[in-house]
């Protein structure tokens, strides 16, 4: 008898969930966070990228081949990151200590009327977004369901085909690199400002 059998259970089971880890920067951390970050994002020139629609969100400078948040140094931001990515990692897999690369990350900055298209940054082991700058309605980040190759089935048609999340300032998510996702259009007034970033996990890298 094997482990699966001795630990089988009636009823419905969902073995393909996608880890996604949401957590929130609080009080004093909080605060050193924003501070570093706004400082060095006020000094940037934001643009969108060529050949993207009109409609889009506006980037930082060259935001795939730079990485902004180490070479500025934001020590604060780096701590809180590395402490949610080790709680993230230890629970898929069990493992407590490893090598990661933060191998880009750029700001972006969502005015009326633009949004992101739907991506997948599926090169990267596991991608990310800080939230600096939200009033909760300008555009929710949403996850496309890895499903959806069965939406032409009569019965599993009837899953959800998107999964939007929260949006609150101080809040950090991660995910797989590969799953696809964009964002609501930003109906508001309010310049929504986020920090994406790309990581590898188990190569030599930033911190180990």
């Amino acid at each position: 008898m094997t482990q699966a059998d001795r630990q089988f259970q009636e009823g419905m089971m969902g073995p393909f969930s996608v880890p996604i880890i949401l957590k929130n920067a609080r009080g004093k951390q909080f605060e050193n966070i924003q501070e570093e970050l706004f400082s060095v994002a006020n000094e940037v020139k934001f643009s969108q990228v060529k050949g993207w629609s009109r409609d889009t969100h506006m980037l930082s400078p060259d935001p795939f081949n730079s990485n902004i948040v180490v070479d500025n140094q934001c020590s604060n931001f780096l701590d809180f990151l590395e402490d949610t990515l080790t709680e993230y990692i230890e629970t898929i897999t069990g493992q407590a200590e490893f090598g990661y690369e933060i191998t880009e990350s750029w700001f972006t900055k969502t005015l009326k009327g633009k949004y992101a298209h739907e991506h997948h940054h599926g090169y990267a082991d596991i991608s990310g977004v800080y939230y600096m700058n939200t009033n909760q309605e300008d555009g929710n980040l949403v996850f496309d369901n890895l499903h959806s190759q069965m939406s032409g089935n009569y019965i599993f048609a009837n899953l959800p085909g998107k999964q939007p999340m929260p949006l609150q300032n101080g809040l950090l998510i991660l995910w797989p690199g590969p799953l696809k996702h964009g964002t609501w259009e930003n109906n508001t007034d309010n310049e929504r400002m986020s920090l994406s970033f790309n990581i590898f996990v188990g190569r030599k890298g930033y911190r180990e």
